[in-house]
């Protein structure tokens, strides 16, 4: 049912955004109960989210799930002043609208089904060229990230190294073929009591490639929330998360290939919607973080020139001339 599903992914949203808060706040709080906050956020982001997205993908399609993720903001965005101490901006709250607009009107075009899949369905799309061609895609995007990534300087990193941190890990979270068809294995083994699928190589692969995918875009969001605001970090990784996932299941699972035109059209439109508005909260970010970096900057410099002044001065000693003659 395609409503447990999507249920199930609202919460999935909210636990993880709670989790990856927490996650921020162990980053910068200094207290000696910042490992039970750090392992708390780790639980709920890392192992209670992805549960309850799992079970999301055995009841509805990838591609009607995918926009839903960007609730991720839509929370972070309502709860971040109040947790964290972020500031919130209109232009946040524009990106909100935006998002929420297409999280909302995505689904409604989009599929509503999820047939009955078979392990020689899941070799037809695994075992494909379409496979093949996405896998090299994501090897060029993973060498390109790395060879550009700047190192961290000092305290205050690069934006765009935390750009680089979140859509890299946006890119793996978005691998959701690895999860949605991981669902599908579990959901025959338990429901039907049919475990013939384990006794194929491919399910190991299928649950590797969730395995692998999960941690690294856990590591590298972790990362990055230790060096960068959430109100950055989340809207971007969100974003690439949505886009990933959304073209992955059109391209790998097929699952709008049978919508008729105008469906697709506007499936399409409100993926853009979620993106636009999730564009348009990244840039916000971003120009805080570089107002904030010109600001240390010119205190730096101004640092820098009062030393400098120092050094130079001259001191008059007035000198006794009676006590000299």
């Amino acid at each position: 049912m395609p409503v447990i599903g999507v249920a199930l992914i609202l919460f999935k949203t909210f636990i993880i955004i709670f989790g990856l808060q927490l996650l921020r706040y162990a980053a910068i709080m200094e207290s000696r109960r910042k490992l039970r906050f750090r392992l708390l956020g780790l639980t709920m982001a890392m192992a209670v989210g992805p549960l309850c997205e799992v079970s999301a993908y055995a009841f509805a399609p990838q591609s009607l799930l995918a926009p839903l993720d960007g609730f991720d903001v839509i929370w972070n965005i309502l709860l971040a002043p109040y947790t964290l101490g972020e500031s919130l901006t209109s232009s946040k709250l524009l990106g909100s609208g935006f998002v929420f607009a297409g999280a909302v009107s995505a689904p409604m075009f989009g599929p509503h089904s999820k047939p009955p899949e078979t392990m020689e369905d899941l070799r037809g799309k695994f075992i494909s060229r379409s496979f093949l061609g996405w896998i090299l895609v994501c090897i060029s995007l993973a060498c390109f990230a790395f060879l550009t990534m700047p190192p961290k300087n000092g305290s205050r990193p690069p934006a765009r190294r935390g750009l680089l941190l979140a859509m890299a890990g946006g890119f793996l979270a978005g691998q959701r073929y690895f999860m949605s068809s991981t669902a599908t294995v579990l959901h025959t083994s338990f429901d039907e009591g049919n475990w013939d699928m384990w006794y194929d190589p491919l399910a190991y692969f299928i649950l590797g490639g969730m395995l692998f995918c999960a941690a690294m875009n856990a590591v590298l969001l972790n990362k990055g929330l230790a060096e960068f605001e959430a109100m950055m970090m989340i809207p971007t990784f969100v974003g690439t998360s949505i886009v990933t996932t959304s073209v992955s299941a059109a391209v790998i699972l097929k699952e709008t290939a049978q919508l008729v035109a105008w469906r697709l059209l506007g499936y399409w439109f409100g993926i853009l919607l979620v993106v636009t508005g999730l564009l348009i909260i990244a840039r916000d970010a971003r120009r805080q973080l570089d107002g904030c970096d010109d600001a240390a900057a010119s205190q730096a410099q101004e640092r820098r020139l009062m030393g400098a002044s120092e050094q130079n001065r001259v001191v008059v000693m007035p000198v006794d001339i009676s006590a000299a003659s």
